[in-house]
């Protein structure tokens, strides 16, 4: 099996429950991927430069963020797709009249929450999006929207996802990665489609890739590559997805599983 890119989704698959992981043993594992030529990526639904930081003793680090709606490197963004204005709209009208809720609204240059919603949102909003901004109103939001990311009550996920199909239409995806957390994304954008971009740039084919992931968000991503990995804690579609398992993220499962694959 030839692996010329790994592709590694953050929350609850690279990262333990404590948001970190074994440096020490990535950086082995770094220098073997360094030393034969194959590309590192982390692809996740949160902010560029939040995956940034993770990452900041680690210079080649690729980036798929925003859940596929933009690529970069540590010092050039490659592409970014984002939401038409009409559209943005129509999204914002839906999240202000939909219920027990809180959300952001994922741009290009910031984050943005309301002022209104609560500082224990803002605060946990601003881990994973470590540029935020508070508006007074959306309307105050000069940017280009990648995605929107929504809070609800964590044992109505499927409920609120439906309400926000239904209020918003087939013109987007609703993903969740599960706690709550609902993302609002293009239609036909998604991690895959991130991968699908730098395969192009750097002449690797999916069948070439490999990826792990744990949530709704990743199964495109999984799909598309030729070495799917799933999660031990991963969701029950992405297990039954993925052709491949490793151990759960709290045991390191993709650092465990590239070493195996590595014979490192």
């Amino acid at each position: 099996m030839t692996i010329k890119l790994v592709a590694t989704d953050m929350d609850a698959t690279f990262l333990d429950d404590t948001k970190h992981f074994d440096n020490e043993r990535f950086k082995q594992i770094s220098q073997y991927m360094t030393d034969n030529g194959i590309y590192f990526v982390s692809a996740s639904g949160n902010q560029y430069y939040q995956l940034k930081n993770f990452f900041k003793d680690y210079p080649k680090t690729l980036f798929v963020a925003e859940n596929g709606a933009f690529v970069a490197s540590h010092s050039e963004i490659f592409q970014a797709w984002h939401f038409p204005d009409d559209l943005v709209t129509r999204i914002l009208k839906v999240l202000a009249e939909t219920s027990n809720i809180q959300y952001v609204v994922c741009g290009q240059k910031s984050a943005y929450v309301l002022e209104s919603a609560p500082q224990r949102f803002f605060e946990t909003t601003s881990f994973y999006f470590p540029r935020t901004k508070k508006v007074s109103s959306t309307e105050e939001i000069d940017d280009k929207i990648l995605k929107f990311s929504v809070n609800c009550p964590v044992t109505e996920t499927e409920k609120y996802m439906q309400l926000l199909q239904n209020g918003i239409g087939d013109e987007v995806s609703i993903v969740t990665s599960g706690h709550g957390d609902i993302d609002i994304i293009q239609t036909d954008i998604n991690k895959a489609t991130g991968l699908n971009y730098l395969g192009e740039k750097l002449n690797i084919k999916p069948e070439e890739m490999c990826a792990f992931g744990d949530g709704g968000n990743d199964l495109e991503m999984l799909s598309f590559v030729g070495h799917g990995v799933a999660m031990d804690n991963a969701s029950p579609i992405v297990l039954k997805t993925a052709p491949y398992k490793t151990v759960d993220n709290n045991q390191q499962g993709v650092l465990h599983h590239l070493e195996e694959i590595f014979n490192i």
